[in-house]
């Protein structure tokens, strides 16, 4: 068997799509700001439908990513909002067989 891996992205957004430093109030110094849209992006009817506003939302980053394709194609679109990603692969994943602690349960059902 080849070897498997979990991959996850490490994201640095635009600069200038944080509050800056000084910004009050303290707490949204640093954090990404609500307003910020990248050059030229205009919501289409299907992106209204799927996030339901015309505001700007970067897409989420998952923790891990099973596949790396998945994580590939998620690097490529933070990338063309104006982000920088660097992708991540883990080590080679181990598994091992596990006993229970106590006997699974065994459902039986469906139609007879």
């Amino acid at each position: 068997m080849s070897p498997q891996y979990v991959w996850s992205l490490a994201v640095d957004y635009p600069a200038d799509a944080y509050f800056p430093d000084d910004f009050e109030p303290m707490w949204l110094a640093g954090k990404l700001r609500g307003d910020w849209t990248p050059a030229g992006w205009h919501p289409d009817e299907e992106y209204v439908r799927i996030f339901g506003t015309e505001q700007f939302v970067w897409p989420s980053v998952r923790k891990f990513y099973l596949v790396r394709s998945t994580a590939v194609r998620r690097a490529l679109l933070l990338e063309s909002y104006g982000a920088k990603v660097r992708l991540l692969r883990s080590m080679p994943l181990e598994f091992e067989e596990r006993n229970f602690k106590r006997p699974l349960r065994i459902v039986q059902g469906g139609a007879e």
